[in-house]
């Protein structure tokens, strides 16, 4: 949490709901990375907050992106970011789009599938691509297994085809899913790498790198994660299934490098019951699922609330968002407890929202979007 975006909250009367982003956290966070794995690339996803201010300190610091579409490609080089520290790394890409990344400049892809390989191919030839496995997310919180990546067996003959088409086979990638939990999930998934790595060897092609994703967790309300442990851990795992050979690494960390440097700030527009008897009370907020937070989709990501100024004895309450939609329920069975004297006009703050919440929020019912601020704390 930071003290810095509480004392800018507490000084200003911006409206809400708004989000508010400590630029020294993110920097911290970056910097936090890269120490712990040394020599490794670092690819910020810029899909967790593709803000002007983040990237560009992110650019000055060494950082490279992961870019998921043709509007990110074009919103990092317009911030003068080299298109040779892009990842276009979204295995779903139009073949238009891949034609105007590659004529902007652009050489890394990422596929799981022949027909990508072919667009690819077809239209950035002589490319640099990598291949995506699917590996097993249990215990991530947000888990992207199925949608994404194929097998290691197909994931052989695709860098095979990929080597006599035209292009340049230079990396294995995965993704544990997103706050991932389990370290043995990456373990599991470096020993497919390896396994493809060794077959690829065999017949004389040498990869660049393994590209461990993101994923990497951080404390939400019920978690405590210490960085420091859960990084030599994972070294540790790196080191293991490579037996001290390992190829060089890259990450696509975006939750971990934003995430807590934002808070939300939010007001309670109702509360209510249903029932004259009823224990938990309703709590309504002017931000919900869809002004940006989509994770509490079945209370995958449970954020860490507090109501500002407002003590005393609690009660647990149901909490949900503003809109029409009877989706919009943010949480209802996880245990909040908020003070028995809240009242509409208080003010909520949701922390550790610094990352896929503005990107998630829409105009639906009309509902104004999250509004952002960024300050440079001491």
């Amino acid at each position: 949490m930071s003290s810095n975006i509480i004392k800018f909250l507490e000084s200003s009367s911006i409206e809400n709901p708004c989000l508010v982003i400590d630029m020294k956290v993110v920097e911290k966070s970056f910097s936090k990375i890269q120490k712990a794995y040394l020599g490794s690339d670092i690819f910020y996803a810029v899909k967790a907050n593709p803000a002007k201010k983040i990237l560009e300190s992110l650019n000055r610091m060494g950082s490279k992106f992961d870019v998921s579409s043709r509007k990110e490609i074009e919103l990092c080089l317009s911030l003068g970011i080299e298109p040779s520290k892009l990842s276009y790394g979204n295995t779903l890409k139009k073949s238009d789009d891949i034609a105007w990344a590659y004529k902007n400049g652009v050489s890394l892809y990422v596929f799981d599938a022949v027909e990508e390989l072919y667009k690819i191919s077809d239209n950035a030839p002589g490319s640099r691509v990598f291949c995506r496995l699917q590996v097993p997310n249990q215990g991530a919180h947000w888990p992207l297994s199925n949608k994404f990546g194929c097998s290691k067996d197909m994931a052989k003959e695709l860098l095979l085809l990929a080597n006599t088409i035209g292009l340049l086979p230079v990396g294995i990638s995965f993704h544990v899913g997103s706050q991932q939990t389990n370290i043995k999930k990456w373990e599991k998934a470096l020993a497919m790498c390896k396994e493809v790595y060794l077959f690829l060897k065999k017949n004389k092609i040498n990869i660049d790198f393994i590209n461990i994703g993101g994923g990497i967790p951080i404390s939400y309300l019920e978690d405590s994660y210490n960085f420091d442990i859960f990084s030599r851990e994972l070294n540790r795992v790196l080191r293991n299934v490579f037996d001290n050979n390992t190829p060089n690494i890259m990450l696509e960390p975006g939750r971990f490098i934003v995430a807590d440097a934002g808070i939300i700030e939010s007001e309670v527009i109702l509360v209510s019951k249903k029932q004259l008897n009823q224990k938990n009370r309703w709590v309504y907020l002017d931000i919900g699922r869809f002004g940006g937070l989509a994770e509490t989709e079945g209370e995958a990501i449970r954020y860490k609330m507090e109501v500002k100024g407002n003590q005393g004895n609690k009660g647990p309450v149901i909490i949900a968002g503003p809109t029409c939609d009877g989706v919009d329920i943010l949480y209802e069975k996880s245990s909040y407890q908020f003070p028995l004297r809240l009242k509409a006009g208080d003010k909520v703050r949701i922390y550790s929202t610094g990352a896929y919440t503005s990107v998630y929020g829409s105009n639906f019912n009309g509902m104004p979007k999250l509004k952002e601020y960024f300050i440079n704390s001491n």
